[in-house]
């Protein structure tokens, strides 16, 4: 996983030269700049390998990115400290404060897999989550030279295809996973996160999501569980372009 990890290192490089200059604005595009040559490298030149039998073929990825001490706010993420419902579930330091991932770790949670790129010294929070991909049958452990597979746009399946091996109850991964650099080509686009709501910042120890029928949000609501929700419109989402797919 080092070839991936020197990607993800890429974006804190990029994020200090950003914040040094002080005739750029600091703000979320600023972050999605930062992170687009990280996602270039992720979803054109490279693949997860598993078992040296299949490969995890990433079509679309989510940037997460939340400042604990800063002004650029996440709270859709699972992983932050300043959100009030993360304080009575994490008693891991004894403090009840969520530790900071290594650089590189996978983050299981109820939407996906994460991939995260966290900085204690910085206090910000940073991950992307696979949001669409397709598994292709290695060739030798390489990149099939021909493939015509949809890719997944559901996120929540990847448990299955990636982690097929599971966790032993000593706690290691039953599945051998490298990125493996490969020039796959093609170029990406930006676009807005799949149904991630506006937040409403904490108050009084609540965090809640923004609902809202009110016309002026027209294009910007998407339903689910029967309400109606003010999207979160960052285009935090980096795709290929011209992929097809399943539905």
């Amino acid at each position: 996983m080092e070839n991936l990890i020197k990607i993800l290192e890429e974006f804190e490089e990029n994020r200090k030269k950003w914040k040094n200059n002080k005739e750029i604005k600091w703000d979320e595009k600023a972050v999605a700049e930062c992170f687009k040559p990280c996602a270039e490298e992720i979803l054109c030149n490279g693949y997860f390998l598993v078992n040296n039998k299949y490969i995890i073929d990433l079509g679309a990825i989510e940037l997460y990115y939340h400042e604990e001490e800063g002004d650029i706010k996440d709270y859709i993420m699972y992983h932050i400290n300043d959100n009030p419902k993360n304080k009575s579930k994490v008693k891991i330091l004894g403090n009840g404060l969520l530790p900071y991932f290594e650089m590189g770790s996978f983050h299981f949670h109820q939407s996906g897999i994460d991939v995260t790129f966290e900085n204690e010294k910085e206090k910000y929070r940073a991950a992307f989550l696979i949001r669409s991909y397709r598994v292709l049958k290695a060739d030798n452990g390489k990149y099939p030279k021909d493939s015509h597979t949809k890719y997944d746009p559901h996120s929540t399946h990847i448990f299955d295809d990636m982690f097929y091996g599971g966790v032993s109850l000593g706690g290691s991964l039953e599945n051998e996973i490298k990125w493996v650099p490969f020039d796959k080509g093609g170029e990406i686009e930006r676009i807005e996160r799949v149904n991630v709501p506006e937040m409403i910042p904490p108050k009084n120890g609540k965090l809640e999501k923004r609902e809202s029928m009110d016309p002026k949000f027209e294009g910007k609501t998407f339903k689910s569980g029967g309400k109606t929700y003010v999207k979160d419109t960052r285009e935090w989402q980096f795709k290929l372009k011209n992929i097809l797919e399943e539905k």
